[in-house]
């Protein structure tokens, strides 16, 4: 168990990795910077060398090649392959433990659905809708890693709070929202929107005279590449817009779940789930603020990117704890005592309604 712990762990900092270099050779343009896959204009290395980019450019002669690109889009895929081979070996390793089976499975199933939105990221050129799934797809890794760190760590018992339960529905809406916030932000990010508007609040002047809800959503299919975006700047701008709107909604219902949670609940560890989730809510709102200043930072934006991962993350443990804490709609009659799903001792006799 200390060895799957272990191997989790580096899954876990491999994940994280993975996140801010998809995020760093996205914002670096460097998303085509091999135009085949798995390997770099023929090769398994980028060429560097005066030699491999003639070898190169003969091989494929309309491509324009530059090194930095390829390195960058190359080193992520060296990175993602270490990661697959460690989530194959957390599946092997807790189907012999016999430990978070059904998640471990989950894990290598979506792993191997990365490799697949990988490729089709490359050979469709950039299509948007591919990039935000698998913007997606390593979002949900994240999170499902640290639900299997958790379930794998010692969890002594919590006091059972049926009051938490009243907390549920508005956790839930905080995690659909966030989603959608994601979802807006790899469409922004997909579609060459970021840097579109730089003044506060939403955009410039007379910006609601050409925003487009059609236009937002609309995408051209069959171009021959995605690459630097094909919306004009009304799309783009509404696009941008929406992310705006979208961070104010998040704020608020994130901010309200904390200071709910923080006012009602009595363990220490979901106290401090929901302030994890707060200053990560702070941290990522002053992000994207910079972000519209600083026009687009190339390594703030990779931290905003990296920042949402892990606010879903914790957000997904919020959820969880509040779940455990709930006693998870134990109304039954005489079925179940609360806490007892959990490991939580309940003293007394037992009243039947």
């Amino acid at each position: 168990m200390r060895r799957f712990t272990w191997l989790v762990n580096l899954t876990l900092a491999l994940t994280l990795m993975v996140i801010a270099l998809g995020a760093y050779t996205r914002l670096t343009d460097a998303g085509l910077g091999c135009p085949d896959w798995p390997g770099c204009y023929g090769r398994l290395t980028p060429p560097v060398k005066d030699v491999h980019i003639e070898a190169a450019q003969a091989r494929f002669p309309d491509a324009q090649i530059d090194p930095f690109k390829a390195r960058n889009e190359m080193m992520h895929r060296y990175i993602a392959g270490l990661l697959g081979l460690c989530v194959l070996a957390v599946f092997i390793l807790a189907q012999r433990l016999r430990r978070a089976r059904g998640l471990s499975a989950a894990l290598l199933a979506l792993v191997m659905f990365q490799a697949a939105l990988g490729m089709w990221t490359v050979t469709m050129n950039l299509m948007p809708v591919v990039v935000v799934a698998h913007l997606f797809g390593g979002f949900a890794l994240l999170s499902m890693l640290v639900l299997l760190r958790v379930e794998l760590g010692r969890d002594p018992a919590d006091p059972v709070e049926p009051r938490l339960t009243r907390l549920l529905p508005l956790a839930w809406l905080g995690l659909a929202v966030l989603l959608a916030q994601i979802a807006l932000g790899g469409w922004t990010s997909a579609n060459y929107a970021a840097a579109v508007c730089y003044q506060l609040p939403f955009c410039e002047g007379g910006w609601h005279a050409q925003f487009s809800l059609r236009a937002a959503f609309s995408l051209p299919l069959g171009h021959e590449t995605y690459e630097y975006g094909v919306l004009p700047y009304e799309a783009r701008m509404s696009i941008h817009v929406l992310h705006r709107m979208g961070a104010l909604v998040v704020t608020a219902v994130l901010a309200g779940l904390v200071l709910l949670c923080m006012r009602r609940a009595m363990s220490a560890r979901l106290r401090g789930l929901a302030a994890s989730v707060g200053v990560l809510l702070v941290l990522q709102v002053t992000l994207g603020l910079i972000n519209v200043v600083g026009q687009v930072p190339l390594f703030n934006a990779v931290a905003h990117n990296v920042t949402a991962a892990c606010l879903l993350a914790a957000l997904v443990l919020l959820v969880r704890q509040l779940h455990v804490q709930s006693g998870q709609v134990l109304h039954a009659r005489g079925r179940a005592r609360p806490g007892a799903a959990y490991g939580v001792a309940v003293q007394g006799p037992m009243k039947l309604r």
